[in-house]
């Protein structure tokens, strides 16, 4: 189980609501002259257009076994700047975290995020000041603030959380990226609030 796994049922969950995610690739070789080209530096994992809704961005990330928190610092500045220059023109972004855990010999996906941008920014924002990560949960958190109020991946991602069914990762119908409608759709600013914190 790695960051691929989890992009391929990010993907999946995405094609179910009638998005038609594009993954990144590393390099593209040209048949012609055999040169090498890179996509732009920072562009997201997934690109989802969707033939009557906006068309949404995903950064996928993970938190693999061992790993008490998640880094600030695992979103690198050139992802940053994409995914707000993305905002900046009106499209949605969003992380998506899949939390992989040992169990037994068998890697799994515990449990799979799919944070809007913005709320992901606005709980960077309650944690930063006290520690660069945010904790996988309070029996491993260093700060004792962040224990006292919970402030984890399970408390402050909760609301962004996928669910397991019927062999798929699903969005709740609540989610934003389920929702969204055209360029006028106010909806989506709502559950971004409601949903981030």
């Amino acid at each position: 189980m790695n960051e691929a796994d989890v992009r391929l049922k990010v993907n999946h969950a995405l094609r179910a609501l009638g998005y038609w995610p594009i993954t990144q690739t590393d390099a593209v070789k040209c048949s012609k002259c055999g040169n090498l080209f890179y996509p732009e530096k920072g562009r997201p994992d997934l690109l989802c257009p969707h033939p009557t809704a906006i068309g949404i961005v995903v950064e996928v990330k993970t938190l693999r076994p061992g790993e008490t928190s998640f880094s600030f610092s695992e979103i690198d500045e050139s992802q940053r700047k994409w995914l707000d220059r993305w905002l900046d023109d009106g499209g949605r972004g969003y992380i998506a975290l899949g939390v992989i855990r040992q169990h037994g010999k068998v890697q799994k996906l515990d449990h799979l995020y799919l944070v809007d941008w913005k709320a992901w920014i606005r709980t960077e924002g309650l944690i930063s000041p006290t520690q660069a990560s945010i904790p996988f949960d309070t029996d491993r958190c260093r700060s004792k603030l962040l224990r006292e109020k919970n402030w984890t991946i399970f408390h402050l991602l909760s609301p962004w959380e996928m669910f397991y069914e019927g062999g798929l990762w699903r969005l709740y119908e609540s989610h934003s990226a389920h929702i969204l409608g055209g360029p006028n759709d106010t909806r989506t600013d709502d559950v971004v609030a409601a949903g981030a914190l």
